[in-house]
């Protein structure tokens, strides 16, 4: 096989498979998020990371590759240099709501700085306003709820890994997730299938899927 993508069975043996381990994020999932982000209860990390790695280390033990979204990512974002970097946080920023102001200016100045995994962990488990020492001063920060803790939600629903794309035959769709509170999670997917040296593919359709989706917001709709 020399395409690093080939899927042309729903049935076939199962080699390679794309994990988020539960992390930080679940320490920062409050009660009042539970019904926007899409859960009715908040796991318990310890037991939500032990349960994990035992279906992990099972999958391995049966010769299965495990590869985890949150390497993928930072490894995807360094081999793509500045350009990957900075175009992978305006998306992420336009799609928490932040394209222009202020607000946008300090965070991505706080997330630039950081390591690439330190900056992919950050915004995979949420940044809170306290993190960042300054004073909004465009309307559209000033209209945000002066109590509420975050500039950028944990992302819990990561661990979904099958939603956010799929692979048919040599190519990939980056697929456009229904509820607001997931759409940020497809950038990932994205990021990896653009910049990753292991997933690049000669002729990949990835530029018209990404577009028609992450422009016109259509194809499928995922929850």
């Amino acid at each position: 096989m020399t395409e690093p993508i080939h899927n042309y069975s729903e049935i076939g043996k199962l080699k390679t498979v794309m994990l988020k381990r539960p992390g930080q994020e679940l320490e920062n999932f409050t009660p009042e998020m539970l019904k926007r982000l899409l859960f009715d209860d908040i796991p318990y990390l310890q037991n939500a990371q032990k349960e994990h790695d035992m279906f992990a280390q099972k999958l391995e033990k049966n010769g299965v590759e495990v590869l985890y979204l949150e390497n993928l990512s930072a490894e995807a974002l360094d081999a793509g240099g500045n350009e990957a970097k900075n175009y992978f946080l305006e998306e992420m920023l336009k799609e928490s709501g932040y394209s222009i102001g202020t607000t946008h200016d300090a965070l991505k100045e706080y997330l630039y700085q950081m390591s690439t995994a330190k900056m992919v962990n950050k915004i995979m488990s949420g940044v809170r306003k306290n993190e960042l020492d300054f004073n909004p001063r465009d309307l559209a920060s000033l209209s945000e709820d002066p109590d509420y803790e975050f500039y950028l939600d944990p992302m819990p629903s990561l661990y979904f890994t099958r939603d956010t794309s799929a692979c048919i035959g040599n190519g990939v769709s980056i697929n456009h997730m229904a509820y607001p509170a997931r759409q940020r999670e497809s950038l990932f997917n994205e990021i990896i299938m653009k910049y990753h040296p292991g997933f690049l593919i000669k002729g990949f359709l990835f530029g018209v899927i990404a577009t028609t989706i992450r422009a016109l917001k259509v194809g499928m709709n995922w929850y």
